[in-house]
């Protein structure tokens, strides 16, 4: 109610006075808050219908159109804008973000490095920039951008995750331990900062320290799946397999269309004998993920360790027909109906 109220309130405005560009403004950006993009659009292109020139506007609509994954119009739009003001830094950064998500290493690097000519001082430019080249695998040119964000502003967990995240990468788990720490530390209520800690422990086998940040990262946010599948993978690697079926099958329950948990499970279940309700859960991650031939293989699997051959050759037969250039299962396949053959003639 109180919704409708603002936005008749704009719009008696707008009505009083059609030329008011600010009122149209201040419309628009209230439907972006309430995530009505489509009326946001609506509105930013009834400025320019006042204003072609409209800077903020040309902008804004073409955000709205790299959020769409319209990525040509919002190229169009940004380039607008940068026909208006040369020597705004927003459009270019704009336009770095939009090269990157099309995977154009090259326009991305030159508009991010533009528009750090035009404002150096950006962190949130150097960060961008870190994520591109780490995207690119890039790993000493990620580090030192997210390096640079955080000597401008070292007050966002997030770019110390990003450089973390890129320690990682580069073998230097102490090190990304250090700065997921300071990322918690900034913020302790950061349940992505937490999960990237638990891991990093998890990864030296520091299972107290893991257990302790995987414990406080479900306590911030308890419907965070990521958090108990990557706990069960830990409990499981330290030899908990009971601890990790508890944890996989909550993870099951908080987002029954994600394969992962159940792929997972069904894995601990082979190992423990218990082949039917393993292949129970494979065949959901098949179903999941429209038969993915790795799940294919590892049904065929189960189906070989539980003596039912004829049920493994058919899933072997599915997978080589879903990868057809995979020989290796292919000479699985043909290896397991040839030994059927010659047992079936032994008679």
């Amino acid at each position: 109610m109180l919704k409708d109220n603002i936005i008749a309130e704009l719009k008696e405005k707008i009505k009083q006075n059609p030329k008011d560009i600010e009122a149209y403004k201040d419309l628009a950006n209230y439907y972006v808050d309430c995530e009505e993009i489509n009326n946001a659009l609506n509105v930013y292109k009834q400025i320019l219908e006042i204003n072609e020139n409209d800077f903020q506007a040309l902008n804004n609509i073409g955000s709205i159109y790299f959020y769409k994954k319209n990525f040509l119009e919002a190229i169009s739009y940004y380039n607008k804008a940068i026909s208006i003001e040369p020597n705004n830094y927003i459009s270019y950064y704009n336009l770095g973000n939009v090269y990157g998500e099309i995977d154009n290493f090259e326009l991305a690097v030159k508009n991010y490095k533009k528009a750090l000519e035009l404002n150096g001082n950006s962190s949130e430019i150097y960060n961008a920039l870190g994520y591109l080249y780490k995207d690119f695998e890039q790993y000493e040119k990620a580090k030192e951008n997210f390096e640079k964000a955080i000597k401008l502003y070292s007050n966002n967990p997030e770019y110390f995750i990003n450089l973390a995240n890129t320690l990682q990468i580069l073998n230097d788990e102490t090190s990304a331990i250090k700065n997921y720490k300071k990322a918690y530390d900034i913020d302790n209520n950061n349940a992505k900062a937490s999960l990237c800690l638990a891991n990093s422990y998890s990864s030296i086998k520091d299972y107290k320290q893991a257990y302790k940040y995987f414990d406080k990262t479900i306590e911030i946010a308890p419907n965070y799946y990521s958090a108990w599948i990557c706990a069960a993978i830990a409990y499981y690697d330290n030899n908990n397999s009971e601890k990790a079926m508890e944890y996989l099958k909550h993870g099951i329950e908080l987002e029954p269309e994600k394969p992962n948990g159940y792929i997972l499970l069904a894995n601990i279940l082979i190992e423990e004998k218990r082949y039917s309700e393993a292949l129970v859960l494979y065949k959901i991650a098949a179903k999941l993920t429209q038969d993915n031939t790795k799940i294919l293989v590892f049904i065929a699997n189960a189906y070989v360790l539980s003596g039912d051959i004829l049920s493994a050759a058919k899933y072997y037969k599915k997978a080589v027909k879903k990868a057809p250039k995979d020989n290796e299962i292919k000479l699985i396949y043909i290896e397991l109906a040839k030994n059927y053959i010659e047992k079936k003639m032994r008679g």
